[in-house]
């Protein structure tokens, strides 16, 4: 083996370096989102709790098994010239947490999109909903037979990264079947979005608020699988790739995470003016005219009380079948008396 040179640590510890502190700064991120999810307290079905759970599990995991990864460079084996050549498993596993955090959400985000478009639309909904769940099951496959073919090859003991480049072709195929999940899920998610706008303020207000969340999630992911991609095929050899690929399975649970609490901000609605109130209590017209009479009849009075109530309700993306329309509730109560 030839001398190791600046460039080959560069290539290894510091590509690894870097993609394992940005994903736990993501993790950070991701933190603060569940400490949002948590004191919202949102009544969601079980199924829903149960992806939220699944989600940080594989999270906390994840990033566990990335810090042990990094010490191992940088404390356990530094200096060590051959482990900058060896495949290792903590990389090798990194697919598994990948697809098992994106396809739960992909089918999430496309299931909104299902019951929206549903009622009006059944067969292109059910089209729809098959054909990403068809993507997202081959993703699944693709990311754990790779993921299994790279711990087997890391069981014989003596593996480097020389074998990676037999798995060039199932790592590209892998991540284009991802990104073209990723996007049918975004498109149809929007497309659908738009077409419920019902050209009132705040219930159009509502709608933009979801599409920009819809883009800004999917642009992040999708962004980082192209470099995952790129990084594979340019240099499969050394640790580039890994740049982006620690942090892929964080931007799903981000992805997830940012549409569960968006409902938050939806229910205060637009600058706080979705909730309005006004109660009058008691209007006597005549009783003024009766004043300084001294007669003992009774007087006619109108009394009139009304109250006005207005509440703008997102669905709750539970599994109970509510719709994502905003709800406009008023109440109008009158009395009279004569």
């Amino acid at each position: 083996m030839s001398a190791i040179t600046t460039k080959d640590i560069a290539e290894t510890l510091g590509a690894v370096q870097i993609g394992v502190l940005f994903s736990t700064f993501l993790f950070g991120i991701l933190f603060m989102q569940w400490v949002a999810y948590f004191t919202s307290r949102f009544n969601d079905g079980w199924t829903i709790r149960a992806l939220v759970y699944w989600v940080m599990i594989l999270d906390i995991t994840h990033v566990a098994i990335s810090w042990e990864y990094l010490w191992m460079y940088t404390v356990d084996h530094f200096g060590n010239a051959a482990t900058l050549y060896a495949s290792h498993w903590q990389y090798d596993s990194g697919p598994i947490f990948i697809v098992l955090t994106a396809a739960p959400t992909q089918f999430f985000l496309v299931n909104r999109t299902r019951k929206m478009l549903g009622r009006q639309h059944p067969y292109l909904a059910n089209a729809i909903f098959g054909f990403t769940c068809v993507l997202g099951f081959v993703q699944v496959f693709m990311g754990l037979f790779m993921s299994g073919s790279l711990l087997a090859l890391d069981a014989s003991g003596s593996a480097t990264t020389e074998g990676y480049l037999k798995y060039v072709p199932i790592a590209v195929a892998w991540e284009s079947v991802a990104i073209a999940t990723d996007m049918t899920v975004m498109i149809t998610l929007v497309g659908t979005l738009m077409y419920r706008r019902t050209g009132f303020r705040q219930s159009d207000w509502m709608v933009y608020n979801l599409i920009l969340v819809a883009i800004e999630c999917a642009l992040p992911v999708t962004l980082f699988t192209i470099g995952h991609i790129s990084g594979v095929v340019a240099s499969p050899t050394t640790a580039m790739h890994q740049l982006f690929a620690w942090s892929q399975a964080r931007l799903y649970s981000n992805t997830l995470f940012l549409n569960l609490n968006e409902r938050s901000k939806l229910r205060r609605g637009q600058e706080g003016t979705s909730h309005g109130s006004s109660n009058v209590k008691e209007v006597n017209f005549l009783g003024a005219m009766d004043r300084g009479a001294g007669r003992s009849m009774t007087r006619p009075q109108v009394h009139i009380d009304v109250s006005r109530e207005e509440h703008y309700v997102m669905e709750s993306m539970s599994n109970k079948g509510n719709d994502a329309d905003s709800g406009n509730d008023a109440d109008f109560k009158g009395a009279a008396a004569v």
